[in-house]
């Protein structure tokens, strides 16, 4: 395979150059942007050396003699850029307004027990609620400390932080349970389930060394099945393509020879019931759902769509896009809230690389802290 790097200033340039180098069989791996002035986009471009040029297969690059589906391509990655950048102001403007509602409400929180008169556990309790951790939660990771541990072994803001990341990864439910041999990837629109699946894909066939085979269910966003089958070319694995409840009965059977299944399905609006209903009917009995949630999301949000989405019971949480928010906070209160594992944290889009396992003692760090070790 054939990888080559740009360093761009739009998609609309990108794609033309990656055509010129790689033909248009090519197939764009991953996207970041580059601060700078002006801002810049690194964009990781691959082509199958394998593959002959003459034969029609599915490509994210359109040929050139299609430029309307080449206008609308830029047009959805443009949108995908500004809609990101609104997302982080918003985040931004959101945690100054919490911050302001703190510093309001910070005499009331002085005069509570556990932190009366204590200053190291007072300083504690303010770094939890403005790194994004529930008042509530916060008091009560606060009290425990001051009912549990001596006052000398809590003397000091260090000790106390120390204390209170203990306790988040020991109240954090970690991931004992084996997999099942057929999971499908759940949650809302956007959250990031198709590269997230080339990702485990990529983990479970070159690391773990298991035979691997694709479904994707997601039949209703452009291109949507034609970028897994670019993946899965490259990475040399099968896939099929179930639209509706017989045909994804027949790939399982068809893939009868694989270690692990691993199925995309298309991004549902929680709201949305009917629909929800509808992917838990195709998806069938002995499938296993794994929730994908993002906290770039409010914690309402994510809360509200972890509550719905139990229509699958699902096993376990994958956390995705953790690159994109400045706090994660917001999402003590969702695993304590649901009680599930987190299997994977997802860093950001370069596929295979972006992904890694997670542990109770990683996430409190990053809750905590907003850092990964």
């Amino acid at each position: 395979m054939q990888v080559k790097r740009y360093e761009v200033h739009s998609m609309k340039e990108a794609m033309a150059r990656i055509r010129r180098d790689l033909g248009p069989d090519a197939v764009i791996l991953s996207t970041k942007k580059i601060d700078g002035i002006p801002p810049l986009m690194e964009v990781l471009a691959a082509r199958d050396e394998r593959t002959e040029t003459a034969v029609a297969e599915p490509s994210l690059i359109p040929p050139p003699e299609a430029p309307r589906e080449d206008l609308l391509s830029c047009v959805r990655q443009e949108f995908d850029e500004i809609r990101s950048r609104l997302d982080r102001l918003t985040q931004q403007m959101t945690f100054q307004k919490e911050i302001d509602q703190l510093k309001e409400r910070l005499p009331g929180l002085f005069d509570h027990g556990a932190v009366k008169g204590s200053e190291p556990l007072r300083n504690l309790l303010i770094t939890l609620i403005a790194n994004g951790i529930p008042q509530t939660q916060a008091v009560k990771l606060v009290e425990r400390l001051h009912a549990e541990v001596p006052s000398r072994d809590r003397d000091s803001y260090d000790k106390g932080m120390a204390l209170a990341e203990g306790l988040i990864a020991r109240s954090l439910v970690p991931d004992q349970k084996r997999s099942r041999r057929v999971v499908a990837l759940i949650g809302p629109t956007g959250v990031g389930k198709t590269t997230t699946l080339a990702k485990l894909a990529a983990h479970y066939s070159i690391e773990q060394k298991m035979k691997v085979g694709l479904i994707t269910t997601d039949t209703f966003r452009i291109a949507a099945a034609e970028q897994l089958k670019v993946y899965a070319k490259i990475m040399g694995l099968p896939i099929q393509v179930a639209s509706e409840g017989a045909s994804f009965q027949k790939s399982l059977a068809g893939f009868a020879d694989k270690d692990l299944i691993l199925v995309d399905t298309p991004g549902r609006n929680q709201n949305d019931e009917g629909a929800l209903r509808s992917l838990k009917n195709l998806l069938g009995a002995g499938v296993g759902t794994e929730l994908l949630l993002s906290p770039v999301a409010s914690r309402e949000y994510l809360l509200d769509a972890a509550d719905r989405f139990r229509l699958f019971d699902y096993e376990r949480i994958i956390l995705t896009k953790v690159d994109e928010t400045s706090r994660m906070g917001a999402v003590y209160d969702v695993l304590a809230d649901v009680a599930k594992p987190v299997s994977f944290l997802t860093t950001g889009q370069n596929v295979p690389r972006d992904i890694e396992r997670a542990h109770p003692t990683r996430l409190a760090k990053m809750i905590l802290h907003h850092r990964m070790n």
